[in-house]
């Protein structure tokens, strides 16, 4: 992944804790009240833990967008320079890969009788593992933009693709881990 600082960790930290705000300020007054009662209260706060999953995902899709049109972009600057070029057709490939691999990922449901069971922890710890992938792909979008301005500038350009290679192939690594965690594989402590 990107290299990150105590910055980037605490807004990890207001996203998640923005988007949890947010889901229960959205509760009816019924679910409120509800939530007061042993057996349902669990049961909806575990439902809330993957709605806040789900949306910190579609952000996470969302801003791609916008980093995937920059490395066309980049791709078409670099038609006079096959090898950079297939270079970016390759990051471009792993990016989409993301995309696609974040908006199908598991939603953290467990059924009653299933053998994998996903318990609240996880699925807290997951909700931040997702508000990271936002800081990801700001850091990603930075790197585009940079590699942008390098290219039209007429500069070398291949340090800074392997860079933005090695910082995607980090994302998916991560995620992969993500859901090694929801299949039961590893948990989110990372044992």
């Amino acid at each position: 992944m990107f290299d990150g600082d105590e910055e980037q960790e605490r807004v990890s930290m207001s996203i998640d804790e923005t988007v949890r705000s947010e889901m229960k300020e959205k509760l009816s007054l019924t679910e409120r009240v509800a939530l007061y009662i042993p057996g349902y209260r669990g049961y909806r706060e575990k439902n809330l833990r993957r709605e806040e999953d789900r949306a910190v995902r579609n952000e996470v899709a969302k801003a791609l967008q916008g980093t995937k049109a920059e490395l066309g972009t980049i791709q078409r600057e670099l038609a006079s320079q096959p090898a950079l070029m297939m270079d970016m057709e390759r990051i471009r490939t792993k990016v989409d890969r993301y995309d696609v691999m974040v908006r199908k990922a598991v939603n953290g449901y467990s059924a009653f009788h299933a053998a994998v069971k996903i318990d609240e922890s996880d699925l807290d710890a997951l909700v931040k593992w997702d508000a990271q992938l936002i800081d990801d792909i700001k850091l990603l979008r930075e790197a585009a933009s940079d590699l942008l301005k390098t290219v039209d500038l007429g500069a070398e350009a291949k340090a800074e693709i392997r860079n933005l290679e090695r910082g995607v192939d980090g994302m998916i690594e991560a995620y992969n881990q993500r859901e090694s965690v929801m299949k039961g594989f590893a948990d989110a402590a990372g044992e």
